[in-house]
């Protein structure tokens, strides 16, 4: 028994660190590992991606990273694989969530979970790439879950806990974290993050089997 209690102390021992948001962030999805990551990248959140292609360089995940022509392809690449039944992950900001926009509610409505990192960045026009929320007030009426972090510590909590949320049987939906571009996405703050990845594996637990993904073996019509 006491051997037991040790290691599974060891299993949610954490480190504390110094981190940006988009490194917690590229950190949380690495140790749930998920499936897939449709991507395009923009400024402030293509770091999320650049950090988690270092981590698959030196084989520390499983997740597929597929980079896409534009973020209405990368949308559709994270729409497709969670139609499948993929646990999905996906990083945009600004002009490039507007132009994945029309994707959202169809995502929702069709109550497919995934999670997306909005890296907050003004609608720009003409070029503007300073902070604020204005690619996020587009989001408010998709269907989508929102959650906002406000440190680089509340980006990597919130990304764990949002991947139990959305695909709770009882809700089922997509998820936003949200945070600021730059001030939280880029400064490095005081973090705690998990070292064992299997501590995050447990907590979020297998990904419920949902009666519509697609599946190969039992074609259907919609």
């Amino acid at each position: 028994m006491a051997q037991l209690v040790g290691e599974e102390k060891a299993k949610l021992a954490q480190k504390v660190d110094f981190r940006t948001g988009n490194e917690m962030a590229a950190r949380a999805a690495k140790q749930i590992n998920f499936h897939l990551m449709g991507y395009y990248p923009i400024t402030p959140s293509t770091e999320v991606a650049e950090f988690l292609d270092e981590m698959k360089a030196e084989g520390e995940h499983e997740i597929r990273m597929i980079p896409s022509d534009g973020e209405h392809s990368a949308a559709g690449i994270c729409y497709g694989a969670t139609s499948g039944g993929g646990r999905v992950f996906n990083a945009t900001a600004s002009q490039g969530f507007l132009y994945s926009l029309e994707q959202l509610p169809v995502q929702s409505s069709s109550r497919f979970p995934m999670l997306l990192q909005l890296v907050n960045r003004t609608v720009s026009s003409p070029l503007d790439i300073r902070c604020d929320h204005s690619d996020l007030y587009y989001a408010l009426t998709t269907g989508w879950i929102i959650l906002l972090a406000r440190e680089p510590q509340a980006v990597y909590d919130m990304n764990i806990v949002a991947v139990r949320i959305g695909e709770h049987p009882k809700v089922r939906l997509p998820v936003i974290v949200a945070y600021d571009g730059f001030f939280t996405s880029h400064q490095k703050r005081r973090v705690q993050y998990f070292e064992n990845d299997e501590a995050v594996v447990d907590f979020v637990g297998r990904q419920p089997e949902f009666p519509h993904a697609l599946d190969p073996r039992h074609p259907v019509t919609f």
